[in-house]
């Protein structure tokens, strides 16, 4: 059973999820704001945050870049600013989704199941792929850097695996949204440059000429494999 935390402070709202989500089979705790959120997340394990950005005493940004300091589950943003700057300043500081109030039933628990797969995808029994001293052991779900291990959230390395049993190809844009985030984002394309930002900024020598993970035009992206 999934561990979800929902750190909400909006109370009709928290229990209304709380409700579907216990009702699809998910054990679920619960925090009212950003402190009481911070404490959970300190306490325990989740496989899962739904997390608000205006929340009191912490708000869901400081959140954020706490987590991105340390392995944590995947967090799904829901907040009531829908503009897309809002959006990529969640993903640029370590979510894994965005989801807009108001949302239905259907479309929350779509997005758990979506996040899920990413995060819990079995070690896989591909090769080692190497990119210039970059090295991905597709088998061990292993990324490393100049031997140096690189950490990665769920959604990065599935990213980034996708490229790595495709090196050398172009994989364009709304294929790798639906094999990476799946059939309902492939339209999403601010994700996909959000994350592919995100890999740069962990795995090149400068993230402003990248050399590994490049763009091919309009098409999609490709993962180089220099010297090869």
């Amino acid at each position: 059973m999934s561990r979800v935390l929902i750190v909400e402070d909006d109370s009709a709202l928290r229990g209304s999820i709380r409700t579907i989500l216990g009702n699809a089979g998910y054990e679920v705790r619960t925090a009212a704001d950003g402190s009481a959120g911070a404490r959970e997340l300190q306490a325990g394990a989740f496989d899962v945050v739904l997390l608000d950005i205006g929340l009191p005493f912490i708000d869901g940004w400081e959140i954020l870049r706490r987590l991105e300091t340390r392995r944590t589950p995947p967090v799904i943003v829901i907040s009531a600013r829908g503009e897309e700057r809002d959006k990529v300043r969640a993903l640029d500081l370590g979510a894994d989704d965005y989801l807009a109030k108001p949302f239905g039933a259907d479309e929350l628990l779509a997005r758990m199941r979506a996040v899920l797969r990413r995060s819990q995808a079995p070690a896989g029994t591909g090769p080692v792929v190497t990119a210039g001293d970059v090295t991905i052991d597709l088998s061990a779900h292993r990324v490393t850097r100049a031997g140096t291990e690189v950490r990665l959230s769920p959604t990065e390395y599935g990213l980034l695996a996708k490229l790595a049993e495709h090196a050398g190809e172009v994989i364009d844009q709304r294929t790798l949204l639906r094999e990476v985030w799946g059939p309902g984002y492939t339209s999403e394309r601010g994700y996909l440059r959000t994350f592919i930002q995100r890999l740069r900024l962990k795995l090149e020598a400068d993230a402003r000429s990248p050399r590994l993970i490049v763009t091919a035009g309009t098409r999609g992206y490709r993962l180089e494999q220099p010297g090869k």
